[in-house]
């Protein structure tokens, strides 16, 4: 089970990084739908993917999993760290 959620983990880390690309690479959304700002979702679910990779730590059964575990942890902590300075700079701004 530990080990599905390092994988899991892995991938969601990857498709976080994706999703930020694409919400701040698009032009003007109407986030009237949502009743949030999607970089603040993003941020969410970065957190979780983050928590869940030091979870995932306890997984690790091989010397493949050593680098999957390290490169989510760095992936999900450099961007949760760029989304809050983004979301902090940007309420100062409007």
């Amino acid at each position: 089970m530990k080990k599905k959620i390092n994988i899991w983990s892995f991938i969601s880390s990857i498709i976080c990084t994706l999703l930020f690309l694409i919400v701040s690479f698009s032009g003007q959304i109407d986030y009237s739908l949502m009743g949030t700002h999607p970089l603040n979702l993003v941020l969410y679910i970065t957190l979780i993917t983050f928590m869940l990779g030091v979870f995932g730590f306890s997984g690790i059964e091989d010397w493949k999993g050593i680098p999957r575990s390290i490169t989510t942890i760095i992936l999900t902590l450099g961007l949760s760290t760029v989304l809050t300075f983004v979301i902090f700079f940007g309420n100062l701004l409007s």
